[in-house]
């Protein structure tokens, strides 16, 4: 034992002088992030004049500049190309990526990612540093409802200091609703049966969901912003928003490939859902399974985890594309299959969710009418390629690069209170889009008996 004593003695000493080293170490880190913190709110706000004087010089040249971000979203650099059309010099920025698109103009995912991992206390002040660069470069800054540039301070929510510094620097921000950054739970379980929300397996983890945090956030956002925007179901969330659909296909990228009219062969329905809990895909394959029962003879293809280009090229494939059926609007990927001039199902409970509704061929279904639809479907073969093709020209009329950068300049014009040079540029911009629209004829013989335009308000 006394032999033992002298070592005992050492790894008492060693452990309390680790202790204090360990101490020391993250005070010292803690006391660094909270005065590089403070430089950069510093920095942050000598910032806020010349990017006001940047803004102001920009707007009389006419050399506008656009932002958008942050959110992942598929679509964010195809509404910064609907901002190049109309003559702006636009970007789309991120911080971290999914599978599905990693192709965003600014991405600074490895930095954020550094941070994040290996000093996480830092995250403030990086955020900062960036807000600070992007402050004084870009004059409009488009957000969605979750998050800015600045961490939120709750689960979701653009930070509101953020929306003042922005504000004060005389930048035009708008805010717009993708769906779970303005869902709230007990009022969209209160509206219809089908719903997002109605099998939810997790309430609270997917969606804003909490119905007073989310409408105060959402409120106080509203009071900040040069504008909000909304579409589909997500409109009753967000209280004196402008509703356009937003959503940009590239049509250039989407080539047409018409289904099969052949009966003799099974009909190849393919289903692409990010979160299959959300779309009602069960519903779906117990249709499929008893249709099946019953001899007809059906090729079902579900994709989930890959990267975008592959659900493209799989619904080039089908007969049939499957949207979702609980939410109550159409998806991105509705969308994405109508411009590869495949029919689509979905659920659609109110004309109002879809642009142009008297022109949309979607095929309009819920868990209660999917097997009887399917069933039509597998009768009336013959009808896809029409009902394709009229998917194929509705994409073109209202949802293209073109017809979205038009709804665009019409609310730039109404709200951003730009010099009337620009107006006037976005006003030709309009006059143009429009009459080339018009130059579209929509297909023959494509209606069916589960027309959108149709559907009763639920």
């Amino acid at each position: 034992m006394l032999r033992a004593l002298p070592g005992r003695i050492a790894r008492g000493i060693w452990r309390r002088l680790r202790l204090r080293y360990t101490n020391f170490r993250n005070h010292t880190i803690l006391n660094l992030a909270h005065l590089s913190d403070k430089a950069a709110s510093l920095w942050l706000r000598y910032r806020i004049l010349g990017a006001r004087r940047a803004t102001n010089k920009r707007l009389i040249s006419g050399n506008v500049r656009t932002l958008w971000g942050v959110t992942p979203i598929l679509t964010l650099p195809l509404k910064s190309r609907c901002d190049k059309i109309l003559g702006f010099e636009s970007k789309s920025f991120v911080y971290v990526t999914y599978y599905i698109n990693r192709n965003f103009d600014i991405n600074l995912g490895k930095f954020y990612n550094f941070v994040l991992t290996r000093a996480p206390n830092f995250l403030s002040a990086f955020e900062k540093l960036v807000l600070g660069f992007l402050i004084k470069r870009y004059d409009i800054f488009n957000f969605f409802f979750d998050r800015g540039i600045l961490g939120p301070t709750q689960r979701m929510g653009i930070n509101l200091r953020e929306l003042d510094i922005l504000r004060s620097a005389g930048k035009r921000v708008y805010a717009y609703a993708y769906g779970a950054d303005v869902r709230l739970r007990q009022r969209t379980l209160g509206t219809r049966r089908w719903t997002f929300c109605t099998e939810c397996p997790e309430p609270g983890r997917f969606c804003l969901c909490d119905d007073e945090i989310g409408s105060k956030s959402i409120a106080e956002i509203s009071e900040r912003v040069t504008g909000t925007v909304a579409l589909g179901d997500m409109v009753p969330y967000v209280p004196g928003c402008r509703v356009f659909h937003y959503w940009p296909i590239d049509t250039e990228k989407m080539v047409p490939i018409a289904s099969s009219p052949n009966a003799d062969r099974p009909l190849r329905i393919a289903h692409a859902p990010n979160h299959s809990h959300f779309k009602g895909s069960h519903y779906l394959e117990s249709a499929i399974a008893h249709l099946r029962q019953q001899g007809h003879q059906i090729e079902y293809v579900k994709v989930q985890g890959v990267p975008n280009s592959e659900v493209i090229r799989l619904f080039g494939e089908t007969d049939i594309v499957a949207d979702q059926f609980l939410g109550g609007g159409l998806g991105y990927t509705a969308l994405e299959a109508m411009a590869r001039a495949k029919p689509v199902l979905s659920y659609v409970p109110d004309p109002e969710f879809v642009q142009a509704p008297a022109d949309c061929p979607v095929i309009n279904t819920n868990p209660d009418t999917l097997e009887a639809v399917l069933t039509w479907i597998l009768r009336n073969r013959e009808l896809l390629p029409a009902i394709g093709r009229q998917g194929r020209i509705y994409i073109e009329k209202w949802h293209s690069i073109e017809a979205v950068a038009e709804r665009l300049a019409r609310m730039y014009e109404e709200t951003a209170d730009f010099p009337a040079h620009i107006t006037d540029r976005l006003y030709k911009y309009r006059l143009e889009a429009q009459s080339n629209r018009a130059k579209i004829s929509n297909v023959d013989d494509w209606h069916h008996p589960y027309m959108v335009s149709d559907s009763a308000p639920t």
